[in-house]
């Protein structure tokens, strides 16, 4: 009797975690959509401080996962090492509340730290097991690790440029959305906004335009990979399959279709 408990211990244990992982995703985008809100509104003190608060809330639920994950893992060190992206999306916004306290560039230190927490969002959503699989077709590991160095420059770049040129009267990078747009239109080269009109500002761009090419070509080259690796393991798959090599053969007349369902019996038993 108390064999058989200890057997659906597990089965229950892993439910009750699923259920938990979608709770924690479905509070992260609460978090992440009251902190945008937040920052691009003039809330009351009580308010700001409920946002925040609940955003440590998230938090204590993204360093449990992380900390459950590592501790279920084989190699732990391994497994923080490709997993760092998470450990930046666990810093409380209220740090950089703090750090810009005071500062001209307090709303680009907010912004900065609502774009981390979109790290946290992305490991807790890649934890379910089906999107694993899904993101294998595109590169699965390396193209997510691209990808995360690809937003992490974007959202370090937005904001030095923000730095450089939003203090300007003759700049028309007024706030950190409009540096976010500025560099994102320039990193993925689809077009150019407004140019630069400080020293700083052209060499950041500057900076921006050939690390974001790089990334970029990186990028785009990474998931090509993945979908030709993928293409070619299903083709694979297909191909070792035994009713669709029995399939073929039909086809070709080499066998009879009462050979065929004979044989799907047998395989079948």
């Amino acid at each position: 009797m108390v064999s058989g408990r200890l057997n659906t211990l597990p089965i229950f244990l892993s439910s009750d975690m699923k259920k938990y992982e979608i709770l924690a995703v479905i509070l992260a985008i609460v978090d992440l959509t009251s902190l945008t809100i937040t920052a691009s509104s003039s809330p009351t003190g009580i308010e700001n401080i409920v946002t925040y608060l609940f955003d440590i809330v998230v938090i204590g639920l993204i360093a449990y996962t992380f900390g459950r994950r590592v501790k279920e893992s084989v190699n732990r060190r391994r497994y923080i090492i490709s997993n760092w992206y998470a450990i930046l999306g666990m810093i409380p916004v209220m740090v950089f509340v703090f750090v810009g306290q005071g500062s001209s560039y307090y709303d680009g230190f907010v912004a900065v730290g609502i774009m981390l927490r979109l790290l946290g969002l992305v490991y807790l959503i890649k934890q379910f097991h089906f999107i694993g699989n899904k993101a294998s077709i595109l590169g699965g590991h390396k193209t997510l690790q691209i990808f995360i160095i690809f937003y992490l420059v974007i959202t370090i770049s937005s904001f030095f440029f923000y730095i450089s040129e939003h203090s300007n009267t003759d700049s028309q990078i007024t706030t950190m959305g409009d540096a976010l747009w500025w560099t994102v239109q320039t990193v993925t080269t689809s077009t150019f906004g407004p140019n630069a009109v400080t020293t700083d500002g052209r060499i950041v761009g500057t900076i921006i335009m050939l690390v974001g090419i790089a990334i970029t070509g990186t990028f785009i080259s990474s998931l090509a990979i993945g979908l030709t690796k993928s293409r070619s393991k299903n083709n694979t798959e297909i191909r070792e399959d035994p009713v669709t090599i029995l399939k073929i053969r039909m086809a070709k007349g080499e066998i009879t279709r009462e050979v065929y369902m004979d044989l799907i019996k047998l395989m079948s038993q």
